[in-house]
């Protein structure tokens, strides 16, 4: 039980990951983005993550960009198991505070840029209630000892986690013509998880009051058999190590170096086409422990967590001078980078994830545009990698929003992105005598986002 219980510390952590993007990228990162969900051709200053070579497209001048968005996630695990005190568990990822910096000089032809954002995490996680996959081990010690008279279990959990991997990124873009750019740079990946909770006082309902198991099986010993007393007495041990109670305080950091590329094509005034590929992200996690009741968190252990290459095309077409369209397709190499999983990727992972997105520009008036976009999301994994603790479902989201140009030099973006995740289902089955249980996997997930853009021109 104390093992169920920090791989349920580890869930807090996967659980708060990948909130626009892959298993383990984020790639909402602009409140321009959530407002149109389709920036991966952006000629605007946010090209800086989505499509950098397209920097060149600039005027000369100095460019800066500042966003954040408050991230608020939904988890709700439906469990078809009796013995279970609840069928729904439910939990809420929360992150107020997630940030995107951006930064460029660009001069004739060549331009410098900066960015720093959370490329993966960016929240933590609370459960309130527990998930299935801890209370089964505990719910099954009632018809352990339902022989015994005991009828029911209780317990006393509590967990949060957080996961950031905040991203620097530096580069160059260069136009080789008038219409062909490329970029070259780089992103340096700090990566920070954090474990705190405790599982203790798990009692069971006897006949004489809610007790200990061990201490039950303990106090009716005497009265049985002689034969079994040694049987009895003899569980009653094993059971005090699997219920004893639980602590955790511990933190997992790392660091990381993703090589990027670009190319830009702007044949036109009207079309552009923008593609970026980031390198994979080698990551591995060392313990520093202050507490570990569990002997899961040995100090200074270390864990692989890579964060996967990835692919992006986009492209834009003004088809009106007010109406601008842009399309995009991200593609995530997830089986050839290494989660930490018990199970090797072959077995978990049947297709790579991929994203498809779809967004429109409309200018209303000269200072105020509206926008609008979908994102269609394919996961790849297959059965085996869905559990309670880390399940990957397939997505659609809706954004909207607007910018509004404030002076010539400052525009204001308001996005509010909507994400539907598609359910899932697994059969599990609990061991001899407790039968096979539908377990179904529901989220939603809300964005709201603000940013400034600020340009300042260099004669």
């Amino acid at each position: 039980m104390r093992k169920i219980f920090v791989m349920l510390m580890a869930a807090v952590l996967l659980s708060s990951a990948a909130y626009a993007g892959g298993i383990m990228t984020n790639t909402n990162q602009s409140a321009s983005y959530v407002r149109m969900l389709a920036r991966d051709a952006s000629l605007g200053i946010d090209a800086v993550y989505f499509n950098p070579a397209g920097l060149t497209s600039l005027n000369n001048g100095f460019y800066l960009s500042l966003s954040n968005q408050s991230i608020f996630q939904n988890r709700e695990i439906t469990n078809e198991n009796p013995l279970l005190n609840r069928s729904i568990y439910e939990g809420k990822v929360t992150a107020p505070l997630f940030p995107n910096v951006y930064a460029v000089y660009k001069y004739d032809k060549l331009a410098f840029s900066f960015g720093f954002n959370p490329v993966g995490g960016g929240g933590g996680a609370e459960y309130e209630d527990g998930l299935p996959s801890f209370e089964a081990p505990v719910a099954s010690l009632v018809p352990l000892l339902s022989p015994f008279g005991v009828t029911d279990y209780r317990n006393e959990v509590y967990f949060e986690g957080s996961s950031i991997f905040f991203g620097a990124q530096l580069g160059v873009s260069y136009a080789l013509t008038d219409m062909i750019s490329v970029f070259g740079g780089g992103r340096y990946v700090m990566a920070n998880n954090t474990y705190n909770g405790y599982l203790r006082n798990i009692e069971v309902n006897t006949p004489i009051g809610w007790m200990k198991p061990g201490d039950y099986l303990r106090a009716i010993a005497p009265g049985a058999p002689p034969a079994q007393q040694p049987v009895i007495l003899g569980t009653a041990a094993v059971l005090d190590q699997q219920t004893a109670d639980a602590e955790v305080d511990a933190k997992q950091s790392g660091n990381g170096f993703t090589p990027m590329v670009g190319f830009s094509f702007v044949p036109s005034d009207r079309f552009n086409i923008g593609i970026k590929y980031e390198f994979i992200t080698k990551l591995e996690l060392e313990n520093e422990t202050t507490v570990d009741g569990t002997g899961m968190f040995p100090d200074g252990a270390k864990t692989n967590n890579d964060m996967p290459a990835m692919l992006s095309v986009g492209a834009a077409f003004k088809a009106t001078p007010k109406l601008n369209i842009a399309g995009g397709v991200h593609y995530y190499f997830d089986k050839s980078a290494d989660y930490g999983k018990a199970l090797p990727n072959d077995e978990i992972i049947d297709n790579n994830f991929m994203e498809l997105a779809f967004g429109v520009e409309y200018n209303l008036t000269p200072e105020l545009m509206l926008s609008a976009g979908y994102l269609r999301t394919q996961t790849g994994v297959n059965e085996k990698y869905h559990n309670d603790l880390s399940h990957s479902l397939s997505t659609n989201s809706l954004g909207l929003g607007g910018r509004y140009s404030i002076t010539r030099n400052l525009d204001l973006n308001l996005g509010f992105l909507y994400t539907m995740y598609e359910g899932d289902e697994i059969s599990i089955n609990y061991g001899e005598g407790l039968g096979s249980h539908t377990e179904s996997y529901k989220r939603t997930n809300m964005v709201i986002a603000l940013g400034l853009d600020i340009k300042i021109p260099v004669r």
